[in-house]
């Protein structure tokens, strides 16, 4: 699998790739939001039997590269016309930059040509994430599973749980659209002050939505 928008490449990871995922799997500061804070314990051998094994569209395990490097990673599986995905960008240059919202974006639009639905969970301690989800990406809370795990620590760990459809998804691309329509049209107008060449130019919101900041 390749995925290509701007100077963001999602594509199915190699074995070569294993002494990296390996790294960051075992860090314990890249994945303490996921509830590892010691890293996951894997082994190389591990890590490259787990590339191994996923190699069709039911189930990718996949690099994230931003301007040409290695940053992160995503993986997803699908059952009975649901994916579950989860990512991660590992890289903390490149975090809390909006790369985030960008890639879950151009992960969805894939996955919705397989399924008609997408769930995913996160820690109830990762707020940062928790407004992503809700007001960039436009993701339905579910519920809350309180005590749901015990992490290395000992510590019992909050999941909140989302949900979104292939009909949501549409319906908030074309919220979209529509205000991107609406903000070329106010141009017209010559308002003074207004410039929107970026945005007529890149097509940038039309392509990864930002309008649920203004719709909701």
């Amino acid at each position: 699998m390749r995925l290509t928008k701007d100077n963001i490449v999602v594509r199915s990871a190699t074995v070569e790739d294993a002494i990296l995922l390996n790294q960051w799997w075992n860090d314990g500061r890249a994945m303490e939001h996921a509830g590892f804070p010691y890293g996951v314990g894997e082994s190389l051998e591990e890590t490259i039997k787990n590339i191994k094994s996923r190699k069709d569209e039911s189930g990718q395990l996949c690099i994230i590269e931003i301007d040409g490097k290695a940053v992160g990673e995503l993986s997803y599986r699908i059952e009975d016309n649901t994916a579950y995905p989860g990512w991660k960008i590992c890289d903390f240059d490149y975090q809390n930059k909006g790369y985030g919202t960008k890639i879950i974006l151009l992960l969805f639009e894939h996955l919705f040509n397989f399924v008609d639905r997408i769930v995913w969970d996160t820690m109830i301690e990762n707020t940062r994430a928790q407004h992503v989800y809700e007001r960039k990406i436009g993701a339905r809370r579910v519920g809350t599973r309180e005590n749901c795990w015990k992490d290395q620590t000992g510590k019992y760990r909050t999941a909140v749980d989302y949900e979104m459809t292939k009909e949501e998804f549409l319906v908030n691309r074309k919220k979209d659209r529509d205000f991107f329509d609406l903000l070329i049209e106010e141009e017209k107008k010559h308002f003074e002050g207004w410039d929107f060449s970026y945005l007529e130019s890149t097509n940038r919101m039309q392509e990864f939505p930002l309008s649920w900041n203004y719709w909701h």
